[in-house]
């Protein structure tokens, strides 16, 4: 029998909806600790949004194995840290390397954080 989806999950097709993205204010840095095979660091976001997140990485992480899944702790302004997955699909080499990571199998209400915290964001550089 088919039963409702489970409601602290999001579903697949809501996922793949462009999400909309925010950068931090200035001195309101998003922080990211992210935990994967070899490498454990804390970053300023570039940006983010409930989807995922892009990472300014200082330094490089040549070995650093794309596609792979890591741990997060995503610490947004004035709020209570959050652990969650993620996936990092791409490195951009420019004047500041970054990771994007996707986040995977994040809870309604974490997401429903992350998307709150891009819209306050987005209706204050109005």
């Amino acid at each position: 029998m088919w039963g409702p989806a489970r409601p602290e999950t999001v579903d697949v097709a809501e996922r793949r909806k462009p999400a909309a993205r925010a950068r931090p204010a200035s001195g309101e840095p998003v922080f990211i600790q992210i935990m994967g095979e070899g490498f454990l660091d804390v970053f300023a976001a570039r940006d983010i949004s409930a989807s995922g997140v892009s990472i300014v990485v200082p330094h490089r992480f040549e070995d650093c194995d794309l596609k792979q899944s890591v741990e997060l702790v995503i610490t947004l302004p004035g709020e209570r840290p959050f652990m969650a997955r993620g996936r990092i699909v791409h490195r951009t080499k420019t004047s500041q390397d970054f990771f994007g990571v996707e986040f995977e199998g994040l809870s309604r209400a974490q997401r429903d954080r992350v998307a709150g915290y891009v819209r306050d964001r987005r209706s204050r550089r109005r």
